[in-house]
């Protein structure tokens, strides 16, 4: 089993600004296949705890989804992939089988901004929910 490093994850992500959009790049099987298992990892996250609140307004820890009668809120070691995000790809994978590779042209374009805007939705509600919570203290 590979075990991909950050510096190579960084590495990765520097591909679009290094070679240009819609350069294709060579990923080791290996590679490919254990950035699959992470991602597939974070889709099936289950919570690690649940945070509930009694009538009082206190919060605290509950054992499950309904401790003591309430929805809890799920806790996770690590958040799970976005599903906006998760569907974005899965489009954008789908139509890079289903079609001729092309490096430019309308339908690339196309395609390449649906997978942009929902990358952008995603981070929009991530910040949100961050500026949020900071506005709570």
């Amino acid at each position: 089993m590979t075990t991909i490093t950050k510096e190579r994850l960084l590495t990765i992500k520097q591909w679009r600004e290094t070679y240009g959009p819609g350069s294709n790049v060579v990923l080791p099987a290996e590679e490919a296949e254990e950035l699959a298992r992470i991602v597939l990892a974070s889709l099936e996250a289950e919570p690690v705890a649940w945070m509930c609140d009694d009538e009082d307004g206190r919060e605290y820890n509950g054992h499950n989804e309904f401790s003591y009668g309430r929805r809890g809120i799920p806790l996770y070691a690590v958040p799970p992939a976005p599903n906006g995000l998760v569907k974005a790809v899965a489009f954008y994978e789908q139509v890079k089988r289903e079609n001729p590779p092309v490096e430019t042209g309308a339908w690339k374009d196309a395609v390449d901004w649906v997978l942009k805007q929902a990358c952008q939705a995603v981070n929009t509600g991530i910040n949100e929910r961050r500026t949020i919570e900071e506005n709570d203290d």
